[in-house]
């Protein structure tokens, strides 16, 4: 199958996904990742703004504002580029930005990750060895090839598939999250 195919079949799996299972997801996906060392230690977290049915971001972005942890968001470039801005604002104050998707206005200082940080990784799904299948634009792998950030991965139990089709430029996150594990394959 390729990734195409397995985008469309993952986005009906994901709307499927009942209001309960998803409410209990984010909860136990939130609980994992505040868990995890690297979060504990990272004074700077790069994170995506949830949209649709992925995991919650929100609540995660609220725990980083009240323990003093500078929050950095997306925004998408021409020509596959993205940079990451400081979250100087409520999420739901931020404009759409390329894809819709909520970003940082322009004109802010951008940040760059180092390896003592931790971004966060969208993705439709990732498979057991913590690649991902994303929307296709291929903005974090990118993003992730020239970087020395620890990744991580957010994902709901049941959207975790045996193996995504890859690519020569694929990159797994370093760490996969969701409500039942933490995985982090080698």
């Amino acid at each position: 199958m390729d990734k195409a195919e397995l985008r469309k079949i993952v986005k009906a799996r994901a709307a499927a996904l009942d209001g309960g299972y998803i409410a209990e997801s984010d909860a136990g996906i939130l609980r994992n990742l505040v868990s995890l060392p690297e979060f504990i230690a990272a004074r700077r977290v790069f994170t995506y703004i949830s949209t649709g049915n992925e995991p919650d971001t929100r609540a995660l972005i609220a725990l980083c504002a009240r323990s003093g942890k500078t929050v950095a968001v997306p925004a998408a470039h021409p020509g596959g580029k993205m940079a990451f801005a400081p979250l100087d604002r409520p999420p739901e104050a931020l404009e759409a930005g390329a894809f819709g998707i909520p970003a940082p206005p322009s004109g802010l200082r951008a940040l760059s990750p180092k390896a003592d940080d931790l971004m966060l990784v969208p993705a439709l799904c990732f498979d057991e060895t913590a690649f991902r299948l994303g929307r296709g634009g291929g903005y974090y792998d990118r993003y992730l090839a020239a970087s020395p950030v620890f990744s991580v991965g957010l994902c709901r139990e049941r959207l975790v598939i045996q193996a995504v089709p890859r690519d020569a430029w694929d990159r797994p996150v370093a760490c996969l999250v969701t409500e039942k594990r933490i995985a982090r394959p080698e």
